[in-house]
């Protein structure tokens, strides 16, 4: 007993330190984080001026939180009239078409139905809004999802706001681009293994045989120093002028036998 009593005290202050929020949503959808996406307008039916630009400025920050890098957001053109501004359902149809044309796959727009502080003592601060996804080469909604919160008299717009606009967007799944991993090796690459040239047998260049010794032959002194017979004239009459004795040697030869 005891323990259904505390269970039961438990959910009741539980529901009490949480703000009220009703949520409806469409299925859940898968889309891919790495497409061009674009923040269309959002459509303000609350009394609070700037609500539609403070609730796209949420969707942009969550989109970035969920991995969404291509993001933009549709800007009027600066020549527009006041009168096509105040049209806001039929801004979104021109922005569409101007995603369209630009090539963006994804859109989201919405509305504000609530945006604003109740009246009474704690003065607590209200949201409602629907966000639509569509994918604009189709023209397709692929999903939309309408909430409504309130917070405490201590919480701020903003932070009902944000809370609000992300839970709605939990319901879309962003998928992660497939990255490729490659492995780079940092070995050197294998080298053809390529046959050995055939060696060049260089001839290495032989010593010139020797001429074999002139065999002398041994003549005769003589017959080595014989003169020309033109010079034997000439060697003899030299040789007998030096045999006869020269008158001193005759005159000496006197002087000593005497």
């Amino acid at each position: 007993m005891r323990l259904k009593l505390f269970t039961g005290v438990l959910m009741i202050a539980t529901t009490l330190l949480t703000a009220c929020e009703t949520m409806t949503t469409s299925r859940q959808v898968a889309v891919s984080s790495n497409e061009n996406w674009v923040i269309l307008p959002v459509e303000n039916l609350s009394k609070t001026p700037l609500a539609g630009s403070r609730a796209q400025s949420l969707v942009e920050t969550h989109l970035r939180a969920q991995g969404v890098r291509n993001v933009d957001k549709y800007k009027p053109d600066a020549e527009a009239n006041i009168l096509s501004l105040l049209d806001e359902a039929g801004q979104i149809e021109t922005a569409k078409q101007w995603a369209k044309d630009n090539g963006y796959i994804y859109g989201i727009t919405g509305t504000v139905q609530e945006w604003q502080y109740k009246n009474g003592l704690d003065n607590e601060p209200s949201v409602a809004l629907t966000l639509k996804f569509v994918h604009l080469q189709r023209d397709e909604v692929m999903w939309v999802a309408s909430a409504a919160r309130t917070g405490w008299g201590y919480n701020n717009i903003a932070g009902v706001a944000s809370k609000t606009i992300a839970e709605l967007m939990d319901e879309i799944h962003f998928k992660e681009p497939r990255r490729v991993t490659r492995i780079v090796s940092t070995q050197p690459a294998p080298q053809p293994i390529t046959e050995p040239a055939a060696a060049t047998t260089i001839a290495a260049p032989q010593p010139a045989p020797l001429a074999p010794a002139a065999t002398q032959t041994a003549e005769p002194v003589a017959a080595a120093a014989k003169p020309l017979p033109e010079a034997d004239a000439t060697l003899q009459s030299i040789n007998d002028e030096e045999l006869l004795p020269t008158p001193y040697q005759t005159n000496l030869k006197e002087t000593t036998n005497r």
